[in-house]
Order: C-alpha cells, then sequence, then structure tokens
C-alpha cells in the first residue's frame, strides 16, 4: 500500500471522536442553561394555571349555556369550579381541567370585594360564570415565596393577570 493511499485512509475523525464531543457540548449546554435560567416560583405557575383555567369555565358556560361556579376553599389554598343544577351547586370531581385545585407550599389566594378595595384572605362568595356573560367583576390575589399576582376577572374581557407589587 503506498504512503499517499494510507494517509488518505486515516484522515479525519472516527464516529466515536465525534460522538464524545458532541456529549461534552451538550453536557455543557445543559450546565449553562440550568445557571442562566432563573428557577420559576410556584406562584408563577399556579398564576397562569389559575387565569388559563377561568378563562376556561367562561368559555365553558359561553358555549354550553350551563352556569359555572368557582370558589376559593376557605383556607386559601386551594379553590373549586362547581356546576349549577336543580338541586343546586356540584363540584366538578374528576375534570383535568376545571377540577378542585390544591396549591402546592405557601401559595394563597384571596379576593377584593366591595368597593373600598380591601384585601380578604378569606373564601370569596362564589363567583360565577353564566351563558350570558353578566358576572360582575372580581379581583384575585395569589401570594406566595415573597411575590403576589393580581387577576382581574370581568365579565367577556380575558382575565389580566399582573404583579401586584
Amino acid at each position: 500500500m503506498s504512503k499517499a493511499r494510507r494517509q488518505r485512509d486515516q484522515s479525519g475523525f472516527s464516529l466515536v471522536e465525534v460522538m464524545v464531543v458532541i456529549a461534552v457540548i451538550a453536557l455543557v449546554s445543559v450546565v449553562a442553561v440550568t445557571q442562566i435560567t432563573p428557577p420559576r416560583h410556584a406562584v408563577d405557575t399556579e398564576a397562569e394555571q389559575l387565569a388559563l383555567r377561568l378563562e376556561t369555565a367562561r368559555r365553558n358556560a359561553l358555549a354550553t349555556g350551563a352556569v359555572l361556579g368557582f370558589s376559593i376553599d376557605p383556607d386559601g389554598a386551594g379553590y373549586t369550579f362547581m356546576d349549577f343544577h336543580a338541586e343546586g351547586w356540584r363540584v366538578r370531581h374528576g375534570d383535568r381541567t376545571l377540577g378542585p385545585v390544591r396549591f402546592a407550599g405557601e401559595v394563597r389566594l384571596g379576593a377584593v370585594t366591595g368597593t373600598d378595595g380591601r384585601v380578604l384572605d378569606v373564601p370569596v362568595p362564589d363567583l360565577w360564570f353564566d351563558p350570558a356573560g353578566t358576572e360582575p367583576p372580581v379581583t384575585l390575589y395569589l401570594r406566595g415565596q415573597g411575590r403576589e399576582y393580581q387577576l382581574l376577572v370581568s365579565a367577556l374581557a380575558p382575565v389580566e393577570v399582573s404583579d401586584a407589587r
């Protein structure tokens, strides 16, 4: 075999060498991303999920003609969606989207009632979503881990989520 042909056969990188380099790059990337991306707080996620669930309840009421209720748990550590039937309100057990929710950690939900803007950390009276879209406006506060979000729920307008601080 000639010297030129041997050099041509041995030039380049082997598959193992390329895979090792890719693995090292992937490992460095994972470490960099976890250091750069700030961790999400539970209250951030809960605020987004609550806004989506409230929007889903409103759309469900408008689309089906049913009245849906929303109630904060007495300790503020969760909430429940309910259906209105001839017998009264029934909790939506088994519904993955609008079923009862309990918050993780120290996240708490409260509401502003009346016109004086007082924040009450007690259960709100049932907020309802009716087929006509005439529910009264309510401001909810979600607090936890040193953060606070305000969710404004009003008739036919999208739920507004804002930083309350």
